[in-house]
């Protein structure tokens, strides 16, 4: 009975090893294909793709903070979920080099950086009074900028 057990734990063992073999097969092609993809894009888009990478922390970085009850309570972006709806995109444009994706993505990029700015001015990020922008508005405000500068090259530079 003892063998029994132990050839059964053994033939699990060696099935599950199988499958982690085939698993970690299927995910260093799926990353040689990302590199090699990488590898083809442009310096421009390069740096969106890595600019994109970095900037999936922002949505989680607070944009104003206030101060109550003698603590400090911070405000998280309201936008957030747009922005990350912006990284992929911009991530996914840099593969499909067509000029009107391209103006898509810088248009998108410059109404988020529209919104960006008019949340402080009209008041909206909270009804906290008074408050102070913490330093996620300014990191979004500069990502967004960045963003913006490399689309308007990248457009310029389009492949035909």
């Amino acid at each position: 009975m003892l063998d029994l057990i132990l050839d059964f734990i053994a033939k699990l063992l060696s099935y599950i090893i199988t499958f982690i073999n085939w698993a970690a097969r299927i995910l260093m092609r799926l990353l040689e294909y990302c590199v090699g993809i990488f590898r083809e894009l442009e310096i421009q888009e390069k740096i969106i793709v890595v600019l994109s990478i970095v900037s999936v922390i922002i949505p989680i970085l607070p944009i104003a903070r206030f101060y109550i009850f003698e603590s400090w309570f911070y405000v998280n972006n309201p936008l957030a979920v747009y922005f990350i709806g912006i990284i992929i995109i911009m991530v996914i444009s840099t593969i499909v080099q067509q000029g009107w994706i391209l103006i898509i993505r810088l248009i998108i990029i410059v109404y988020y950086l529209a919104w960006m700015i008019y949340l402080p001015a009209g008041n909206l990020i909270t009804r906290a009074n008074p408050y102070e922008l913490a330093y996620g508005y300014y990191i979004n405000i500069v990502i967004s900028v960045i963003y913006i500068g490399l689309c308007i090259f990248s457009l310029f530079t389009i492949r035909r």
